[in-house]
């Protein structure tokens, strides 16, 4: 891979837009802010949420509402997400599109806000019950959060108290305070309010009192060898290798190998690798890289997953052949973490022929990321632009640029994007590494 200049383009195309609004990138706000971002592009990050893992990334709805101002569409852009937060057919935008329209709720506008407690009490989404509650709140306060509690305390007289009841009174401890919580609850009358507090305090008195657990390294490391390699085999229920690996003694792990060498049938090969998938072997053994080989594709996986925790000029010299073939997966720039040597980001970053599966390409950078992590001596200047430019991944792209920041050697431009990045991590540190308490 030949390394290019990632420049924000001062006149991006739409191709481009669409891959920074889709990646979170500074640049997308930039280019609003200066009127170079296109209705449509922007209409789409909208309408459905593009983000690559929803479990870890946070909403962009507020990062969003900034590029909709900045480039003057609220009120072109109203109709069309009115109409899809009347719609919610799709789950995956319900939440950004809640907080967009807080944000027309808090310029005034009572539709979006009837909407907004409309679905705080229907409850489109089965999966999201707690859609809307953090918006009504925001806009009208502890009015709403007894709004909510009301719509809640009614469900509760045909069902049971489920975790996420809970997570509206956390909501609002975090907004009002634990005290005025509790305050607003006991002066209520509401019979629906009231079978919601009276829900709360059964849950809080069926815990049982903190008791000290049994550590989980204790308890997974008590079970015997003999059922590991009996429930690789098949022939017990037994499914935490990985843990029991984390944290056998190394005396145990010793009796494993000779059953992993010996093993044929694939799906117990990949079971007892699992075993060294967070855990170096005892002494390395170069049958190792041999399972990497493997026909079936788990057993090489595992395979590869067990070779990278280890140290050695085996794995070092298998991973320079596989690096001849092109580096399209994060199980081969993975083996140099622990087996990196000077000018080895050079030789990755000329292998690199990024995959066009989203997920793989995840996967590699996350990798790469973390061979430059693990040795600071490493030339990060190039491979890691690479990779906060390329990621799909917030979470990557915020690794990626805490290193080039840490070092001084992030471009200015780079340094620049940040701070309008859809990660407010991400503009934090560009906003620390200038000397700034204004993070945007």
């Amino acid at each position: 891979m030949k390394f290019v200049d990632y420049v924000p383009s001062a006149a991006p195309s739409l191709e481009q837009q669409r891959d920074a609004l889709q990646k979170g990138l500074g640049r997308a706000l930039q280019w609003a802010l200066r009127r170079r971002l296109d209705d449509e592009p922007l209409l789409e990050a909208c309408l459905r949420d593009q983000r690559f893992d929803m479990q870890v990334e946070g909403p962009r709805g507020d990062w969003l509402w900034r590029m909709v101002q900045a480039v003057g569409t609220t009120e072109r852009f109203r109709v069309p997400i009115l109409h899809a937060l009347y719609d919610l057919s799709d789950d995956r935008g319900a939440e950004q599109l809640c907080e967009l329209a807080r944000c027309y709720a808090e310029r005034g506008d009572e539709t979006f806000r009837t909407r907004l407690y409309e679905i705080v009490e229907q409850k489109p989404c089965a999966d999201s019950p707690w859609l809307g509650e953090k918006e009504i709140v925001a806009v009208d306060g502890e009015q709403a959060f007894l709004f909510a509690v009301g719509v809640r305390g009614r469900r509760l007289a045909g069902r049971e108290w489920e975790w996420d009841d809970g997570s509206l009174i956390d909501l609002a401890t975090e907004r009002f305070g634990e005290g005025r919580v509790s305050g607003l609850l006991e002066a209520s009358s509401d019979l629906e309010v009231n079978r919601f507090r009276e829900s709360w305090r059964l849950d809080k008195q069926r815990r049982p009192e903190q008791q000290r657990p049994v550590a989980d390294r204790e308890r997974v490391a008590a079970t015997p060898v003999e059922e590991i390699i009996r429930a690789a085999a098949g022939e017990s229920k037994y499914s935490r290798f990985r843990v029991w690996g984390r944290y056998a003694d190394e005396s145990d792990l010793r009796r494993i190998l000779p059953h992993l060498w010996a093993e044929l049938d694939p799906k117990a090969i990949a079971n007892l690798l699992k075993v060294f998938s967070v855990r170096a072997l005892p002494e390395f053994d170069g049958r190792l890289i041999e399972l990497c080989r493997h026909s079936d594709a788990e057993v090489q996986r595992r395979a590869f997953s067990a070779l990278e925790q280890n140290a050695h000029p085996l794995i070092r010299e298998f991973a320079l052949t596989e690096l001849q073939g092109g580096l399209r997966d994060g199980s081969v720039a993975a083996l140099f973490i622990n087996n990196y040597r000077q000018g080895d980001e050079q030789r990755i970053l000329e292998a690199m022929a990024p995959p066009e599966d989203e997920c793989d390409l995840h996967w590699l950078l996350l990798d790469v990321i973390k061979v430059l992590e693990k040795n600071p001596e490493a030339d990060c200047s190039r491979l890691a632009v690479v990779g906060y430019a390329l990621t799909p991944c917030e979470t990557c792209r915020l690794y990626a640029t805490r290193l080039l920041l840490n070092k001084q050697i992030a471009p200015e431009w780079l340094k620049e994007e940040c701070r309008h990045d859809s990660v407010r991590d991400c503009r934090e540190l560009a906003a620390k590494s200038a000397g700034s308490t204004n993070i945007g």
